[in-house]
């Protein structure tokens, strides 16, 4: 339970309309400040890795589209916030049946904004 509350938080963002990197940006921050810091660079991400990761982040983009269009509906915060959770509790699963963690995931989405090798290499497996 503790693991899902824990990726619940790392997504929790995806559902507000923001592109999925961007809000895994948010959580995987220590990395790129360990970086900046003059820390060594984090570990190659491995192409099985990142094939999991285009998959994951493709439902985790749909899943908030498909909310997004949801929340903009919503008569009150009630719901709103209804929705919000039914939200995270799907990105969860889209990211857990990727057979990733998400430490892996927020590691991948913060590294690719930044790195156009890893950009390319995303984009290869689309």
């Amino acid at each position: 339970m503790k693991h899902l509350k824990t990726l619940t938080a790392a997504i929790a963002l995806a559902t507000f309309g923001m592109g999925a990197p961007a809000v895994m940006a948010q959580a995987g921050g220590a990395a790129q400040q360990q970086y900046e810091q003059g820390q060594p660079a984090a570990a190659p991400i491995s192409d099985d890795n990142l094939k999991k990761f285009v998959e994951a982040d493709k439902e985790v983009a749909e899943i908030r589209d498909e909310f997004s269009e949801k929340l903009s509906k919503a008569e009150n915060q009630e719901d709103a916030q209804k929705l919000q959770l039914e939200a995270q509790e799907k990105m969860v699963e889209a990211v857990q049946d990727a057979d990733l963690d998400v430490a892996t995931y927020n590691e991948i989405a913060t590294r690719i904004q930044t790195d156009p090798e890893l950009q390319q290499r995303a984009e290869s497996h689309r």
